[in-house]
């Protein structure tokens, strides 16, 4: 039986493109680099942003520190207040919480970005714990999954996390819990070879608490 349900937040509960696209370019260009482009930022939200500039952008330890310390200044500064929760959303939430369900975010953004994000959508409240990553970069999904769940004291088998990418996935499946992908997000799109199989994920938020068992 479901008594948790995590949710990933890039993606997932806000629309958060914008911020983290100009948040790249700030970093790339506080490098003395090109940007990339929209392309990369497509494929990698949700990833962490130290294997982003290391593994997929050819960076040495040090380098994708101080990148990931350009892009974290900018969104502190401006990147957080372009986030806008997906419409629907709170609504959605509010059922799962009227039936009694207990709600987490798990995201690798940092926790107080994650906080802030969510009190200015209005959707904080309706949250029991939120976890990110911390200011080490440390954290995995799957550590992030697992710290909501100790918080809650809820089991793995009585948890599912929402989510729009094969990050979201992956860590939901190493820490042991059921996962409901969305597509209106960012990752998955109905259209992939990689979606999900058919019938077992979001097209909007309000298909979300038929999908969890709320009728």
């Amino acid at each position: 039986m479901i008594r948790c349900v995590l949710f990933d937040m890039d993606g997932t509960l806000v629309d958060s493109y914008a911020g983290i696209r100009d948040s790249y370019r700030a970093a790339f260009s506080g490098m003395g680099l090109p940007f990339p482009g929209e392309i990369l930022v497509r494929e990698v939200i949700g990833a962490p942003l130290l294997s982003v500039f290391r593994d997929r952008c050819g960076m040495d330890a040090s380098a994708a520190r101080r990148a990931a310390d350009l892009y974290r200044e900018y969104y502190a500064a401006h990147g957080w207040r372009e986030a806008r929760a997906y419409p629907g959303m709170r609504e959605a939430l509010l059922r799962l919480k009227e039936a009694g369900l207990m709600l987490g975010t798990a995201t690798l953004k940092k926790e107080d970005f994650a906080r802030e994000i969510l009190r200015a959508q209005e959707l904080l409240g309706l949250f029991d714990v939120v976890c990110g990553m911390d200011g080490g970069d440390t954290r995995s999904k799957a550590d992030l999954i697992r710290r909501c769940l100790s918080a809650l004291n809820v089991r793995a088998e009585e948890a599912v996390l929402v989510g729009d990418s094969e990050f979201d996935a992956g860590g939901a499946a190493e820490a042991g819990i059921a996962f409901l992908p969305v597509t209106y997000g960012f990752g998955y799109r109905e259209t992939e070879p990689h979606r999900p199989p058919p019938g077992q994920w979001a097209r909007s938020p309000q298909e979300l608490p038929q999908l969890l068992g709320i009728r």
